[in-house]
Parts: structure tokens; C-alpha cells; sequence
């Protein structure tokens, strides 16, 4: 390998992925995309008792906006005397699945998954 050949860090230059990684590693971020594409199309009640934890209505809330307004989940409202909502995954929702879930496979294929779950 001669000095040409030497790639060099671009410090300058941002990983394009970045954002989509930073805002996918918000907490909840992930399972309500897994809830949503595991079960379909959910009312907010529905979705809140599939996730597999404790989760406030306000944090649910504000992530189930947050997904929607990058275009990852479609909101719904349903008129009647009970005012419902209901939430699905988008095209480029269902497309996120599949690589979480890519990416989850890969991690325990590898066995790392349990040492990042552990904070080794």
C-alpha cells in the first residue's frame, strides 16, 4: 500500500445516517415501530398495553407525533361520539422494521446483543 492509497478520516464530513440512528435510539422509539408492525393498525390504548414496559401517555404521545411527522406512522382519526384514533406504519415505517429487526438479528448472530443490553 503506498501513501496514495491511505484513506484519510474525513472529520468534516457527517455519518448520512446519523439522524435517522439518533432519533431511533430514543427510548420507545423502536418498540412502538415493532408494536405497530406487529399488530397492524392500533388505537393509542391498544398500542400503549403492547409495548413491553411501562410507558406514560405523554411520552407515548410525544413519540407516536414525532413518528408521524418524519413519516414513519399514519394517524387516523374515526368520528363518532367517542372521538378514536388510530396509528399504523407507513411504507417507510414497515421499511424501518425490517432493518431494526436486521439489525437486532445481526447483533445476536454476532452475540453482542447481550453485552450492549448490559452496558459492557
Amino acid at each position: 500500500m503506498n501513501s496514495q492509497d491511505k484513506i484519510e478520516p474525513q472529520a468534516d464530513k457527517a455519518c448520512m445516517a446519523e439522524p435517522l440512528l439518533k432519533f431511533f435510539a430514543q427510548e420507545w422509539m423502536a418498540h412502538v415501530v415493532a408494536a405497530l408492525s406487529r399488530h397492524g393498525t392500533l388505537r393509542f390504548g391498544q398500542l400503549r398495553r403492547s409495548l413491553p414496559g411501562p410507558i406514560s401517555a405523554r411520552v407515548l404521545s410525544a413519540r407516536l407525533k414525532a413518528l408521524e411527522a418524519g413519516g414513519y406512522v399514519a394517524r387516523r382519526e374515526i368520528e363518532g361520539r367517542v372521538r378514536q384514533v388510530e396509528y399504523r406504519l407507513t411504507d417507510s415505517g414497515r421499511a424501518i422494521d425490517l432493518l431494526l429487526s436486521q439489525a437486532e438479528a445481526a447483533l445476536y448472530l454476532e452475540g453482542t446483543a447481550g453485552a450492549l443490553a448490559s452496558g459492557r
